[in-house]
């Protein structure tokens, strides 16, 4: 993973698309351009890595903040 060209596409990533795993865990792909796995756990999400032939140790994992969970969100969140 080359860490600038995962921050560069993972603050572009389309909110609507967040928004389709509130309160789950993710999986990005290395270069942060898509979600490879989602779950509500970090086991789910594990397991359908590995199903989809992706490396656990490559994904960046991320919660996505559900609508009832208190977030204080960085500037780059509100772009």
């Amino acid at each position: 993973m080359i860490a600038s060209e995962y921050s560069t596409n993972r603050a572009s990533f389309p909110r609507s698309e967040l928004d389709k795993h509130r309160g789950l865990w993710i999986a990005f792909s290395p270069n942060g351009t898509r979600i490879v796995a989602s779950g509500k756990t970090l086991d789910q999400v594990n397991q359908q890595v590995v199903a989809a032939g992706e490396d656990p140790n490559e994904v960046v994992l991320e919660r996505v903040p559900a609508p009832e969970d208190d977030v204080c969100l960085g500037s780059e969140e509100f772009r």
